[in-house]
């Protein structure tokens, strides 16, 4: 498929493991206006690593571990590309064993437009135990991974940087280059831990 430039907008790929060393990814998409290389995205990338560990790791499993987050600009084809590896992985703090790994919670991504292409969605694994009431995480977590996007989203946004979702189709058909639309809040629509058969262990993310 060709490339589809995005832009103003990088791609921040946030990649934890499990205690035995199944991936899981999260992907964000900011933009920042004006001219930006790789002095910026690189900045950006190790913002946005602590911002990670302070609002979102709090709220997973001590199992899971935080290891780095490789971004890349959208602009182009041949864009800047870094990747900021954390001197030491950033373990969760809930404690207790994790869920099954195919088990997420979903946060979905919020920009005052109606329109599956103009949400997101966060689907945080690697879950505590401790959190799982038959099926349902605990109010508490579900608030903490919902605050914790948007303290984020605040973050990153002082440093420059606005949270975004990417829509690459309009009406059934490809855009030549993608539109993003800038995500105003977070909500999740009910408390049930979700079932992914792709995150099946040693199938990824």
């Amino acid at each position: 498929m060709a490339f589809q430039p995005v832009p103003d907008t990088a791609r921040f790929a946030l990649v934890h493991q499990s205690g035995v060393g199944d991936e899981l990814v999260n992907v964000l998409y900011f933009r920042r206006q004006g001219n930006w290389g790789l002095q910026e995205l690189g900045a950006a990338a190790q913002v946005l690593a602590q911002a990670w560990v302070n609002e979102i790791m709090t709220n997973l499993s001590s199992e899971t571990r935080f290891y780095r987050i490789q971004s890349r600009g959208e602009r182009v084809q041949d864009d800047v590309s870094f990747e900021f590896v954390l001197p030491t992985p950033a373990a969760g703090t809930r404690p207790g064993e994790s869920v099954p790994f195919q088990c997420a919670f979903c946060v979905t991504h919020l920009t005052g437009l109606v329109g599956r292409s103009n949400r997101g969605r966060t689907y945080f694994g690697y879950l505590s135990e401790a959190d799982n009431n038959n099926g349902l995480l605990a109010v508490a977590r579900a608030n903490g991974l919902r605050n914790g996007l948007a303290s984020v989203r605040n973050i990153m946004s002082n440093a420059g940087w606005t949270h975004v979702v990417v829509s690459r189709v309009r009406n059934k058909t490809r855009l030549n280059v993608a539109v993003t639309v800038p995500v105003i809040g977070y909500k999740y629509t009910d408390l049930i831990i979700d079932t992914q058969r792709r995150r099946r262990l040693n199938l990824g993310s």
